[in-house]
């Protein structure tokens, strides 16, 4: 991998994403990153507000892949998977799982979020991730409940490089499909995969319920041979 721009460090954004599109516009590089310890408007999927309290770690990267358009749809995963690396190595007492679409779970529970957005020629990954602040009523996990106590600068520093090598080993892979060159290290850290789960729609109701049988190669979720697009669905456990 080619050596990357040097980290943005930041105590206070409005968004970190705000941020790096702004950069994007402006020019900067495959691999360009800002990260910060609070963020006063961030946003995550759906425009959801994503409340972004100190002592947290949330950053976001641009990147550049070099795919055609219709492949597109599998950035979300191959930065995923690199998050995922990188949050595993940082945290290797935490079982570190994707949950489709755009979460990472840790032990059962929500350790991190991730928003992916194209805009002309660029797109942004921005990732925001517990580390203190994960109140366990809400079903979230820290960090330090895992038992790992990584410096902000570092633990950027892990994330944007997973993330952005993740990214080229997708796009260097070539293929037709989202998620060809991927898919398989995907599936290997699918979380829920086997198990009863529920695909609910963007207003709540529920669209299905069954077994949660993988991820196809367009990024889909497949619940009883049945595949579900991440912009009608997302999914939660059967209880």
């Amino acid at each position: 991998m080619d050596a990357l721009p040097p980290l943005e460090l930041l105590d206070c954004v409005g968004s970190t994403n705000d941020e790096a599109r702004a950069a994007a516009r402006a020019g900067a590089a495959h691999g360009w990153c800002v990260a910060a310890r609070r963020q006063s408007a961030g946003r995550g999927r759906r425009g959801h507000v994503w409340a972004s309290p100190e002592g947290n770690l949330y950053l976001s990267v641009v990147l550049r892949p070099q795919v055609a358009p219709a492949r597109l749809a599998g950035l979300a995963a191959a930065c995923g998977i690199g998050a995922a690396r990188a949050l595993r190595a940082v945290a290797p007492a935490g079982d570190v799982r994707l949950k489709w679409p755009n979460d990472l779970l840790a032990r059962g529970r929500k350790l991190a979020g991730i928003l992916v957005e194209v805009e002309g020629g660029a797109a942004v990954c921005g990732i925001g991730v517990n580390v203190a602040a994960a109140p366990a009523e809400l079903g979230a996990i820290g960090l330090d409940e895992l038992g790992a106590h990584p410096g902000f600068s570092e633990l950027a520093a892990t994330l944007r490089d997973s993330i952005v090598g993740q990214v080229d080993a997708w796009s260097d892979a070539g293929g037709e499909r989202p998620l060809d060159g991927v898919l398989d290290d995907y599936l290997a850290l699918l979380a829920w995969r086997g198990e009863k789960v529920r695909a609910l729609a963007t207003d709540g109701t529920e669209v299905a319920r069954g077994t949660l049988d993988g991820v196809d190669a367009w990024g889909r979720a497949v619940v009883d041979g049945v595949a579900y697009a991440s912009e009608r669905v997302s999914l939660r456990l059967a209880r």
